[in-house]
């Protein structure tokens, strides 16, 4: 590239060059690739891992596959030498004139996961500080950019040969090592899942086999399910509350809400500005709303529904998002609802302060 010296750290900054989008497209295509290596593969990711850590690697170490919800801690002794190694080339072509903090702080600067909002079956918030190598150690995001985007030369073949070896860990979400004594390592490795994508702004991925709806385990009918295809009437069979969960995501509450009938709403009260803003309703969802299910011998399952079962619809001033609470029968107007709701206040000068 033809990037002058003077210009390198004004490219990342700048979301409108080139070099940005193309850099953010590569990132984002990357955490949505499904797993390409096998288990052989990983081993010899995580050997080779182990050799840039170690200078006489004389143990196998145990090597773990899969999801691991406790924090994977990273090795700093070497990784950090060879980071502050290759920041110092950043720091001498941009004279100083970049954005790259130092390894002991957590840099969130770059998060394409959270800007794709996908949401893992694992937690990712000490990850992307605490991990080794993979996808979600956002420390390395910065060097990729300022190295493979911008084009820094990197002249040293150690650090050349360390930092091909790093985009290689690129292929697993995260890696770290643990110590549990002198003689004992185990290097933890987060593999990507076996699939991954987003549908109905819904973060579906399998791993080994199990499906996987926003971090939640579920079904797989209702993993291959489209909001278009649901029959909102059958939502009622679902037991499970987190299958129930995402039934409601992909479905949409509002389809939802059309089976339901209007019992009472904010239209019915125009002086009252805040149940507008709210559009409070009271809405009977005794259609699909089962007060037990009779099993009969011959293996049939009948369902008695409620004659009524009536909720208050209202939207969060704050998020736009819709949602829905079950309320007593007794209640028979949005007045009733809203005075069980906020605990006998008196609704008539009760307003929502503090809403942004």
């Amino acid at each position: 590239m033809n990037t002058t010296i003077e210009n390198i750290a004004d490219y990342f900054c700048d979301e409108s060059s080139t070099y940005y989008k193309d850099f953010y497209n590569y990132l984002q295509k990357t955490i949505l690739e499904a797993n390409k290596l096998s288990d052989k593969g990983i081993k010899d990711l995580c050997l080779e891992y182990l050799r840039w850590i170690y200078d006489k690697p004389s143990l196998m170490p145990k090597i773990k596959i899969g999801i691991y919800t406790n924090p994977i801690s990273y090795c700093d002794c070497r990784l950090q030498y060879y980071w502050e190694q290759l920041v110092s080339i950043i720091h001498q072509y941009t004279k100083g004139k970049n954005n790259i903090i130092g390894w002991e702080f957590k840099d969130y600067n770059i998060n394409p996961v959270k800007d794709l909002k996908l949401i893992f079956p694992f937690n990712t918030e000490n990850l992307y500080y605490r991990t080794g190598g993979g996808i979600l150690n956002m420390r390395f995001y910065k060097l990729i950019y300022y190295f493979d985007f911008l084009g820094i030369p990197i002249q040293d073949e150690t650090l050349k040969r360390f930092w091909e070896f790093y985009k290689k860990t690129l292929n697993v979400y995260a890696m770290g090592i643990h110590h549990f004594s002198t003689d004992l390592y185990e290097i933890h490795v987060m593999k990507k899942p076996d699939e991954i994508f987003l549908r109905d702004n819904i973060t579906h991925c399998q791993y080994e086999g199990k499906c996987y709806c926003d971090g939640i385990y579920t079904l797989p009918w209702l993993y291959k399910a489209t909001g278009d295809n649901l029959d909102i009437k059958i939502f009622h069979m679902i037991k499970n509350i987190d299958y129930r969960t995402i039934f409601l995501k992909k479905a949409g509450i509002q389809n939802l809400i059309k089976i339901g009938k209007v019992i009472d709403s904010y239209e019915n009260y125009p002086d009252n500005e805040w149940w507008a803003k709210s559009e409070y309703k009271l809405i009977d969802m005794s259609e699909i709303t089962v007060q037990e299910i009779v099993k009969y011998r011959t293996g049939e399952n009948v369902f008695k529904y409620y004659r009524y079962a009536p909720y208050l619809c209202m939207k969060n001033q704050t998020t736009g998002e819709i949602h829905m609470e079950g309320v007593s029968p007794d209640c028979k107007d949005l007045y009733d609802a809203l005075k069980m709701r906020y605990d006998l206040l008196d609704l008539s000068e009760y307003k929502i302060e503090d809403i942004k």
